[in-house]
């Protein structure tokens, strides 16, 4: 009986062995770049978002930001625009105290995040 169990863990280890060395890179094949794969999934309109904030244009963040909210299609671009959406919230956050627009922009995005 340990003998056959011997035998069949054997052909196992054997059998997966010859099944995963077909698994690996050929030769000639090239592995695409991370930072190519994030460019081309980049969702369309966030630069436009970026830019507003940065030039702190508030209504045109949210404006912005609604659009790109308009655009999404699928669960990669919802998970996208959701970053996007902390990040403009985080900077709207600090610069609400010393800025009214920035308060006022802090309230829409609420807004718009509860569905109200």
């Amino acid at each position: 009986m340990i003998g056959l169990n011997r035998f069949i863990v054997l052909i196992l280890v054997g059998l997966s062995a010859g099944f995963g060395s077909g698994c690996g890179k050929k030769a000639g094949e090239t592995v695409p770049d991370a930072a190519a794969d994030a460019a081309a999934q980049k969702l369309p309109g966030s630069d436009q978002v970026t830019a507003a904030l940065a030039r702190k244009d508030y209504d045109g963040t949210m404006a912005a930001l609604l659009k790109v909210r308009q655009g999404v299609a699928n669960n990669e671009q919802l998970i996208q625009y959701t970053t996007l959406a902390q990040d403009v919230k985080s900077k709207l956050i600090e610069a609400a105290p010393n800025d009214p627009k920035a308060a006022e922009a802090l309230a829409s995005l609420r807004a718009m995040t509860l569905g109200r």
